[in-house]
């Protein structure tokens, strides 16, 4: 192979089909892919955009096709970073191991993707991630093993509780609360019809209510908000002078 250049053999396609994709989930799932390949590949070179990804979308089903090309023109880490997400997915898929050059960040990327399957109004069926001829399928079982991977052993319907400090736009919707009770800090996913209220909530206390996935510690890891309420401002709160007078009243 040409340096600089790169073949068929080398591309990473992600496939999608289902009867009701909306742009919505189409665009996530996009940006999700190429932040889980991106995270593989700098774990691989260990730097960061050591690898550039020539994209092409391919005929019939929803088919993204990302062809690794290495910066310095190195065929040897071309074909090493497509072996690295080869067989990290293939071994989620048959959970059969924590893959190699697999951070946290990257499994809770194929985490997001796999998530996506079966959320029965988004109408979308099958996730793949196909390279050369093998294919596999992204599944709830999948997402399960991750799970248990990143040490998110349960989970359960709860409310969380802390500071709401920044928002990430970039992939799935989330942000990040600092728990009041262990000042760590938890990922909260959300959805379209929450964005107002989340950017309104910046910097203010809040409490989230959802399904929440905890670690084997017990502690808390993300939650997949329904509803979110913000905690007054000290100075909105009444005072005692204020409570009296009610009170009085």
């Amino acid at each position: 192979m040409t340096p600089g250049k790169t073949s068929q053999k080398s591309a990473i396609k992600l496939e999608m089909s289902g009867p009701k994709i909306t742009a919505d989930i189409f665009s996530r799932s996009v940006r999700t892919f190429f932040d889980l390949i991106e995270e593989v590949a700098a774990n691989v070179s260990a730097k960061r955009r050591a690898i550039d990804w020539l994209v092409s979308i391919e005929s019939g089903s929803i088919t993204i096709c990302a062809r690794p090309e290495s910066v310095n023109g190195s065929p040897a880490l071309v074909a090493k970073t497509t072996r690295a997400v080869a067989k990290g997915i293939k071994a989620i898929a048959q959970r059969s191991r924590r893959p190699a050059y697999f951070s946290d960040t990257a499994l809770q990327k194929l985490h997001e993707l796999g998530s996506i399957v079966g959320l029965g109004d988004k109408g979308v069926e099958h996730v793949r991630i196909r390279i050369g001829h093998k294919c596999n399928e992204l599944s709830p079982a999948s997402v399960a093993y991750i799970d248990e991977l990143l040490g998110t052993a349960t989970s359960s319907y709860g409310t969380i509780e802390g500071n709401l400090l920044a928002v990430n736009v970039k992939g799935r919707l989330k942000f990040s609360v600092y728990e009041t009770f262990t000042g760590k800090p938890v990922t909260c996913f959300f959805g379209d019809e929450l964005f107002k209220d989340v950017i309104a909530a910046i910097r203010k206390r809040v409490s989230a209510y959802g399904m929440i996935r905890y670690r084997k510690n017990g502690e808390p890891a993300s939650i997949d908000i329904e509803q979110l309420n913000v905690f007054p401002c000290e100075d909105e709160l009444p005072s005692f002078a204020d409570v009296i007078g009610i009170l009085r009243d």
